[in-house]
C-alpha cells in the first residue's frame, strides 16, 4: 500500500480542531445526531475524511514501514560498531607497525653510526650495512624476509637443476648447481653471524669458481665434439 503523507498531514490537520471541539461538548458526542454536531461547530466531514484514510490498512503499512525503519537503523548502527571497531583496530595495528619500524631504524642507524666502538660490534654494524644493502639490491619489500628471499632462490635454482639435467648430458651443470645451492646455504647461515664478513667474498668467489670451471669444460667439450 502506498501512503501519501502529504494528504494525511493535511486531514489530521483539519481533524484537530473538530476533536478539541468534541471534547469540549456538554455531552457525549455518541448521543447526538451528525446535525447536532454541526450546530455546535464540529467540523463532520474533517472528522469522517481523517477516520477514512487512517483505517485498519493504513495503520498496517504505517506500522510495517516503522518496523522496517527499526530493523535498518539497527542493521546500520551493527555496520557503524563494526567500522568503528575495524578502524580502532588498524589503527592499533598501524601504531604497532609504526611503533616496529621506529625501533628498526634507530637500531639500524645505532648499528650503523658505531655507538659501540670494540670489534665485534663493528663487524655487526658492517653485517647490518651489508643486510640493509641485500635488501636494497633483491628489491624486497616492505615486511619480506631476506631469508625467505634465499629460500625462494633455493627453490627456483633446484628447479633450474633438474632442468639442466634434461638438457645436459654431462655431469658439469649438476656439479655447477649443487655448488651454488651449497655457497647460498652457507650464506644463509651465516647471515646473521658475526664473521659474515669475513666468508661472503669466499662465496662469491666459490660461486664464479664454479660458473667459470663449467664454462671451461663445457666450452672444452665443444670443441672435442667440433673436432670429432
Amino acid at each position: 500500500m502506498t501512503i501519501d503523507y502529504q494528504v494525511l498531514r493535511e486531514a489530521a490537520e483539519r481533524a484537530m480542531p473538530a476533536m478539541e471541539r468534541l471534547l469540549m461538548l456538554p455531552v457525549d458526542d455518541d448521543l447526538l445526531s451528525e446535525q447536532e454536531l454541526k450546530d455546535y461547530g464540529v467540523d463532520i466531514d474533517a472528522l469522517n475524511a481523517f477516520k477514512f484514510l487512517t483505517g485498519p490498512e493504513t495503520v498496517l503499512a504505517l506500522l510495517d514501514e516503522r518496523e522496517r525503519n527499526q530493523q535498518y537503523i539497527k542493521r546500520r548502527d551493527q555496520e557503524n560498531e563494526e567500522i568503528a571497531l575495524t578502524v580502532g583496530r588498524l589503527r592499533v595495528e598501524l601504531e604497532g607497525k609504526d611503533s616496529k619500524i621506529a625501533n628498526l631504524t634507530a637500531e639500524r642507524d645505532a648499528l650503523r653510526e658505531g655507538e659501540m666502538g670494540d670489534a665485534r660490534h663493528s663487524n655487526t654494524r658492517a653485517a647490518a650495512d651489508i643486510y640493509f644493502q641485500l635488501v636494497e639490491e633483491c628489491e624486497i619489500p616492505a615486511g619480506g624476509s631476506l631469508v625467505e628471499y634465499v629460500d625462494d632462490m633455493r627453490e627456483k635454482l633446484e628447479a633450474a637443476e633438474k632442468r639442466i639435467a634434461e638438457l645436459e648430458s654431462g655431469s658439469q651443470a649438476q656439479k655447477l648447481v649443487e655448488a651454488i645451492i651449497v655457497a647460498i646455504e652457507n650464506e644463509q647461515e651465516r647471515l646473521f653471524d658475526e664473521d659474515y664478513l669475513m666468508d661472503s667474498k669466499e662465496c662469491i668467489d666459490v660461486i664464479r669458481e664454479e660458473v667459470k670451471r663449467w664454462n671451461d669444460s663445457r666450452a672444452a667439450g665443444i670443441r672435442i665434439n667440433g673436432g670429432e
